[in-house]
Formats: structure tokens, sequence, C-alpha cells
């Protein structure tokens, strides 16, 4: 199995994916300096290459993209699937990397928050 080179970071950002003449909609799910994953109904090929818009905030980034690898998930109980690409960044802008750090610090104070430890008070008497 193949490990990455940067840690993939969970988030939940919209995102526009423009294929020929077409505009399709997917959700960023988590993503890292030089990838992505993009929950999509629709199948890409492999190894296309074209640009995907997301949408942090209030702004836009545009990013070319190449499919590495396409996801159809189906859960035989429900019908209801986890499908997307995975794909790397063929030229991040320094707008790109900035959120990737933004999301990192986010997540870590978000795990510092969660690791929280009272102290003992040793004035109370517990027996």
């Amino acid at each position: 199995m193949e490990k990455r080179t940067f840690q993939r970071l969970p988030v939940n950002l919209q995102s526009r994916l423009f294929y020929g003449n077409m505009v399709y909609t997917g959700i960023v799910t988590n993503l890292s300096e030089n990838g992505m994953f993009i929950s999509t109904k629709v199948s890409f090929p492999v190894d296309s290459v074209f640009i995907a818009i997301i949408l942090p905030d209030t702004h836009t980034i545009s990013i070319p993209i190449k499919i590495r690898r396409t996801v159809k998930e189906v859960d035989q109980l429900t019908g209801n699937g986890n499908s997307g690409i995975g794909v790397s960044l063929l030229n991040p802008s320094k707008e790109y990397l900035d959120l990737v750090v933004k999301t990192r610090a986010s997540l870590s104070n978000i795990n510092d928050d969660n690791f929280h430890s009272d102290q003992i008070n040793p004035s109370i008497d517990i027996s």
C-alpha cells in the first residue's frame, strides 16, 4: 500500500468541475498540499486533466487537477453510495496552500480543545 506524502485533512467544501464544455458539482471531503478527494456522482476518466473550483468561505480557488483514481461504492442494503475522484493538483496556488495551512491549524485547535484535563483539587475529600 502506498504512503501519502502529505496528510489528508477532512473538509466539506463545495466544488465545481469544468470538464469539456460541462460544469459538474462535487464536495471536497479531504485535501492536502498535493491532492484531494472530491465526492461526485460523475465518473471521469483516469488521467483526465481539467479545472476544479473550490468554494471556501466567500471566495473561489481555481486549481488544475488530474484524476488519479475513481471510487464507486454502493451500499447493498440502502443503495446509497460514496462515489468520487481522487485527484492530484498540477499547480496549486499560494491561495490554495494557504487554505491547507489554515485548515490544518483549525483542526489542530479543535483537537487541542477536545483534549481537556481537569486538575484534581486536593482540598476535596473524596473518601
